[in-house]
């Protein structure tokens, strides 16, 4: 077969080719997973042997986003590769690409794809559920300020952009690189053009890099990997971020931009950061399919894998109120929390939310409003597409990222059951915060301890050189939990 080469940009960087980014809620998602930019917000970063967690929480401390980075586990969302299409379907105007991975990526919306032509592309969502990684050949990519788009010379403006924008057009127009397009983001128009000129030229050169790395690599290559955790925190976050690790800390404010250098802060108090803040008992609720509300309501929250799907429960929330009046309060208060569990579970594709019935066709109207009002500081494209007959209202949300249960426990188990992963870094945690006077035995699953002499064993010497002695570690079948004694 003749070899054939693609891509969206020519080499020599002239030309131009098409793709689209768009912004939502302030944040430049272009199918990318992105952090929210929330008003008020603050990120937590706890940092611990085996793992770092990242958790956004509200200025009243609720719990909006979880991401965690954990040793062993590979990040490949946002990565830029060197791939080779090994199957074209016509009729879904798709095409199949090798990357280097176990399965080959789906490319979709492509028509001009050919078996054997190497092609740039970008990870916008990691393989899973039996699906290779979904593909994008029109590649973003995301400063703090702005956000490049290489293969087309257009400017993108978030759905809800709030100023002028024919000033900040003009400027953007100006800076933008021969032949690409600039996306504002949150922080742009408080930017001045200096500023914004020179982090455009900084994306810019970013994006020749991987131009050039192209033209030498043989297919499938990864020409430029997935931001780390911090590296992403410090990209996206609009307010402070407080960190519980001195040199994480430090390497974060080192490699920060000088305007962002003073929203990072060192977390020094004596509780574990996430215990301190609340946000250890929010996680542990966002992983129960029961979420109960004020006034005994409560939300039931099913995730299949063809959609997810929550019933609302009116409970003893009634009271003495008319009841179509005590009705649509609760299902009122239901919108509000049933958006903010899609988001902190990060829940994708088809959600049916079953709310209590109710007669009044303005009532019925005014709740999918609510949750159409609910749902638009989420960051991942969704849309609320109304209300069925039956009275389900049905949502579809893009599918970025791991869902919040695929962070902490086994999937398709009837029962849940902890990621031995997960489970091994917390006894990590409670064996580094627990003071000792002789030897430490950890009692565990066999696969919990096989995660600790695997993939986490750097983390298990840390917390041995932490402890000075070696924590012993025993395999007990059937084993559900982990207990540390006293050897």
């Amino acid at each position: 077969m003749a070899e054939r080469w693609h891509c969206p940009l020519p080499l020599d960087g002239g030309g131009s080719g098409w793709g689209c980014a768009t912004l939502q809620g302030g944040v430049a998602s272009a199918g990318r997973r992105t952090f929210d930019m929330t008003r008020g917000a603050e990120w937590l970063v706890e940092v611990s042997p085996g793992e770092t967690r990242a958790a956004l929480v509200d200025g009243n401390g609720v719990l909006v986003a979880l991401q965690v980075e954990r040793l062993g586990q590979k990040e490949i969302v946002d990565s830029i590769h060197l791939g080779r299409v090994i199957r074209v379907d016509k009729a879904m105007g798709a095409a199949f690409v090798e990357i280097g991975e176990a399965q080959p990526g789906f490319l979709g919306k492509t028509k001009t794809a050919t078996e054997g032509e190497k092609i740039i592309v970008q990870v916008i969502r990691a393989a899973g559920g039996g699906k290779g990684a979904l593909l994008s050949a029109a590649p973003v990519l995301a400063g703090h300020r702005l956000a490049l788009n290489p293969t087309r010379p257009v400017t993108h403006w978030p759905r809800e952009w709030h100023g002028d924008k024919a000033a900040l057009a003009a400027i953007l127009e100006r800076i933008a690189p021969d032949g690409m397009g600039l996306t504002p983001r949150q922080r742009t128009a408080d930017t001045d053009e200096s500023a914004l000129r020179a982090e455009a030229g900084q994306l810019a050169a970013s994006w020749q890099e991987v131009v050039d790395s192209a033209k030498a690599a043989k297919p499938p290559a990864l020409l430029r990997p997935a931001p780390g955790l911090g590296a992403r925190i410090m990209r996206d976050a609009a307010g402070p971020v407080r960190i519980d690790h001195p040199q994480t800390c430090a390497r974060l404010r080192e490699a920060a931009p000088p305007d962002l250098k003073g929203m990072l802060t060192l977390y020094k108090g004596q509780a574990p950061l996430f215990e301190a803040f609340g946000v250890e008992d929010q996680i542990e609720a966002a992983l129960a399919p029961v979420v109960a509300m004020q006034g005994g309501a409560s939300l039931v929250i099913e995730d299949t894998a063809a959609l997810c799907a929550i019933d609302v429960n009116m409970g003893g929330s009634g009271g003495r109120l008319p009841t179509e009046a005590a009705i649509l309060k609760t299902n009122q208060a239901a919108a509000r929390m049933a958006a903010r569990q899609i988001r902190l579970r990060n829940i994708g594709g088809l959600i049916v939310i079953d709310f209590i019935s109710m007669k009044n066709k303005g009532n019925r109207r005014a709740i999918v409003e609510a949750m159409r009002r609910e749902m638009r500081g989420d960051p991942v494209r969704h849309d609320v597409l109304g209300m069925t007959p039956a009275g389900l209202v049905e949502i579809t949300r893009q599918r970025v990222g791991r869902k919040l249960a695929a962070l902490y426990t086994q999937p398709r188990t009837t029962t849940p059951k902890p990621l031995p992963e997960a489970e091994a870094c917390g006894a990590l945690r409670a064996a580094v915060r627990t003071g000792w006077t002789g030897k430490p035995v950890l009692l565990a699953s066999p696969d919990v301890v096989a995660a600790l002499q695997g993939p986490l064993a750097p983390a298990l010497h840390d917390v041995n050189r932490r402890l000075g002695q070696d924590l012993e570690l025993r395999a007990e079948a059937g084993r559900e939990g982990f207990e540390i004694l006293l050897g």
